[in-house]
């Protein structure tokens, strides 16, 4: 493929559970299930995505 790098298995795994997500919008508890995560919030670390509005708690925050 001509990658330069080390690039491993979990590398690919990540970006394959990212892209679902942002590109697919697959629900987060099929991939959570799919990683064998035990939550929802989990996932969302591992693949570093933040949802939609989580971003806006902080606004409120004195």
């Amino acid at each position: 493929m001509g990658l330069k790098g080390n690039y491993g298995s979990h590398t690919l795994r990540k970006t394959w559970g990212y892209w679902q997500r942002k590109g697919n919008n697959a629900p987060v508890p099929v991939l959570m299930e799919a990683f064998g995560h035990a939550t929802q919030k989990q996932t969302l670390d591992y693949l570093g995505i933040e949802e939609k509005g989580t971003h806006e708690l902080y606004l409120y925050e004195i």
